[in-house]
């Protein structure tokens, strides 16, 4: 267990970043924010849902690469190594599962709709769809699927290097997509 109480997670600063190349690590970008963005990275390769599309095949090196540059409070967890699976085909049935969304939207889609799909098929993680990020979180936490938290960036970083989650409500989160496609769409 990673969490030092509810939606408070220790980390550990992402020193070696090549750590990121080998496993399954469920990545969070603008951690900080209300909501974070949600990607998967399955062995170097980072798999996202975003306002503007889906993003798959993307090198870890070219997100770390931004995370640096633009100086982005991204988390980390590592998802413990199934059991059966291999993570090639993991990644796999992830990207065919990411084609059966275009891109986030309010009330339909967020980031986290096909990384929920991924966790039902592999880690018998049941889709609620009323469960938001940290809430999803808590249930990967409490059936011991995270076994490490690295971070890089922490805005409100604490000696004793804990992030703590912000929370929403849906309707928030549904607002701030609405808000978020329509400056897309103007562009």
């Amino acid at each position: 267990m990673i969490a030092t109480s509810k939606y408070q997670y220790a980390y550990e600063a992402l020193n070696n970043p090549d750590e990121l190349l080998k496993g399954t690590w469920l990545v969070l970008l603008h951690a900080g924010r209300i909501p974070a963005h949600i990607g998967l990275m399955i062995n170097g390769n980072y798999n996202s849902l975003t306002i503007k599309e889906r993003e798959l095949n993307i090198k870890a090196e070219l997100i770390l690469k931004t995370i640096k540059q633009r100086s982005v409070e991204a988390v980390f967890f590592k998802i413990i190594k199934h059991p059966v699976f291999s993570e090639d085909y993991q990644l796999q049935i992830f990207q065919e599962q990411m084609q059966q969304y275009t891109s986030v939207k309010a009330n339909e889609a967020t980031c986290l709709s096909p990384i929920k799909q991924f966790f039902e098929e592999f880690y018998a993680i049941k889709v609620n769809k009323e469960r938001l990020l940290f809430d999803f979180l808590e249930d990967l936490n409490d059936n011991d699927y995270i076994v490490d938290c690295k971070a890089i960036n922490v805005i409100n970083e604490t000696s004793d290097k804990v992030f703590t989650f912000p929370t929403y409500t849906a309707e928030q989160l549904n607002k701030r997509i609405t808000e978020e496609r329509e400056i897309y769409t103007k562009d």
